[in-house]
């Protein structure tokens, strides 16, 4: 079997193993080029086609190489996943080459492990440090799909450490204690250091009376420390890999609060879902031994107890959405796994005084209706407020969201907001929400827009810098692809760090390239209402 029939092969076998992943298909766009090939789940929005027509590779490749690709807002991950995984023609320029393996390593790094190692198989080279095989055989063998993922050591093609290792592994699973020595000897023999991993699958023969730690890193050290019944260290993640954390909540094998862990990981990135994440969480509670070690457990577990007072219940949800507040991904999530105890909640006395912080957690969930809701208990007894900033800024965001287009509603609100802001924070919120607004042609009243004119009068620093105007430079070319990277290039996890108007250019540039569903995504994390602590 050649190098590319075996790649081929890898993806094909990653297609079987890999259940709920997206449609990998050839678009039809210059069908022997790979960017022509579409990753997309089926009925998910992609950019278009050209969006790489007007950049040059040459000035895309540092773009590319620097992008980040970790600790992603939600808006973020969305427009990362939707520019390396929707089909495109090629771009101009001698670096093409490199973009090609550059896009099939953001995907592998944004946890779209099975549509990198595809794309791998239609590139002349890899990326540095990357090989679809390996990458298919380790996450087959996280997975649980050991047969699958030790038959592809039959391929003579495939030699090297990770394949050493690899066969090291296997001998153990299958209880090959002899045939696992052997290999470990082969791999030292051939300069494999890993000193965990021999330990490890001394561990799993019973040979080693002192085993080490388990490890979660890869697909191999996952089969192995299953296999020796190796304990969890206190930070068993693998850290930077959704991939292989989706892998172990799926793993029946592992401890559940593992899983639930691993869970929680991949429910930021997007790569589980909130109905399997719960039902792993539901399984976990239900242990009678069980005890709660986190806001998070203790929230759930306290809305078990019918006998604990609403108002306790409620403070638990609370202290979960707040510990949770230190990122929009982890809001994100925490507010989709805690949406059904929210509904819950009856809405009086004493689940008022948290009402404003529920608005916001059903803001995260996209849950509108819900958010309204507890934005009424302002006025009710108990309340932390009688009709204030904070509700009517909630408000505003559902206007923001597109979940509300009354005129009069959004002349109100807008009015509403300027009486309430009497304090200078709460001014340049009102600020900032009003120039979000105007992204989305959304008019701010009268009063609104002499807040901001008084505001931009009294700031002495500059509002943008001439790179963000380059952005919307390159939407206007139809560089959507440009876009995107510099995009998250300025956000940086937290788009609450830009000025209103760098931050309106940017919504802007991202509507031009029709991706408005990610734009009002991003615009509500600009508006900082994740940040309930503050």
């Amino acid at each position: 079997m050649s190098f590319k029939q075996g790649l081929a092969a890898a993806s094909c076998l990653m297609l079987a193993a890999l259940p709920a992943a997206a449609q990998i298909e050839d678009s039809g766009l210059e069908l022997v080029n790979p960017w022509g090939m579409s990753f997309l789940e089926a009925g998910e929005p992609s950019l278009p086609t050209d969006m790489w027509a007007a950049s040059n590779a040459d000035d895309l490749l540092p773009l590319m190489r620097d992008v980040r690709t970790r600790a992603l807002t939600p808006a973020e991950r969305t427009l990362m996943r939707r520019m390396a995984l929707s089909p495109a023609r090629r771009p101009s320029g001698a670096q093409e080459p490199l973009l090609r393996a550059e896009r099939a390593r953001i995907m592998f790094e944004l946890g779209e492990a099975r549509a990198a190692a595809a794309l791998m198989a239609r590139l002349d080279e890899p990326p540095p440090g990357l090989d679809a095989d390996e990458i298919t055989a380790d996450l087959t063998l996280a997975l649980g799909n050991e047969a699958s993922a030790c038959g592809m050591l039959s391929d003579p093609d495939h030699q090297g450490d990770y394949w050493a290792k690899l066969r090291a592994v296997c001998a153990a699973l299958s209880g090959n204690t002899a045939g696992a020595e052997l290999a470990i000897e082969m791999a030292l023999s051939q300069g494999v250091e890993d000193t965990w991993l021999l330990n490890a699958v001394f561990a799993a023969s019973g040979e080693l009376p002192d085993p080490p730690e388990a490890n979660y890193r890869s697909g191999l050290a996952l089969a192995i420390s299953t296999e020796a019944g190796l304990q969890p260290p206190e930070d068993p993640l693998p850290e930077n890999r959704p991939d292989l954390a989706a892998a172990m909540a799926d793993r029946e094998s592992l401890p559940q609060d593992l899983r639930v862990k691993a869970a929680g990981m991949a429910a930021e990135a997007g790569l589980i879902s909130t109905a399997d994440y719960r039902a792993l969480f539901e399984d976990l509670l239900a242990d009678p031994d069980f005890t709660p070690s986190s806001p998070l457990e203790t929230a759930l577990y306290n809305m078990r107890d019918p006998f604990l007072p609403m108002a306790d219940r409620a403070a638990s949800l609370v202290a979960a959405l707040e510990n949770a507040a230190d990122s929009p991904a982890h809001f994100v999530s925490v507010s989709n796994l805690l949406l059904k105890d929210i509904a819950a909640l009856p809405l009086d006395e004493d689940t008022a005084p948290y009402a404003l912080v529920f608005a916001r957690a059903a803001i995260a969930a996209g849950d509108f209706d819900m958010a309204h809701d507890w934005t009424t208990a302002d006025t009710m007894e108990g309340a932390q407020e009688d009709g204030g900033f904070d509700s009517t800024f909630l408000k505003a965001l559902t206007i923001l969201a597109g979940e509300e287009t009354s005129d009069s509603t959004i002349a109100y609100t807008g009015d509403r907001l300027v009486e309430q802001a009497s304090t200078d924070h709460q001014k340049l919120a009102a600020n900032r929400l009003f120039a979000l607004w105007s992204a989305f042609d959304i008019p701010a009243p009268a009063s609104g827009r002499q807040l901001m004119k008084d505001i931009a009068e009294a700031d002495s620093e500059p509002a943008y810098t001439p790179p963000v105007l380059a952005t919307l430079a390159a939407a206007e070319a139809g560089a959507a692809g440009e876009v995107i990277l510099s995009t998250v290039g300025y956000t940086n996890g937290d788009p609450t760090i830009l000025q209103p108007v760098g931050m309106v250019l940017l919504l802007e540039a991202i509507q031009r390239i029709d991706a408005e569903d990610a734009a009002r995504q991003l615009a509500l994390e600009a508006s900082g209402y994740w940040k309930i602590a503050q």
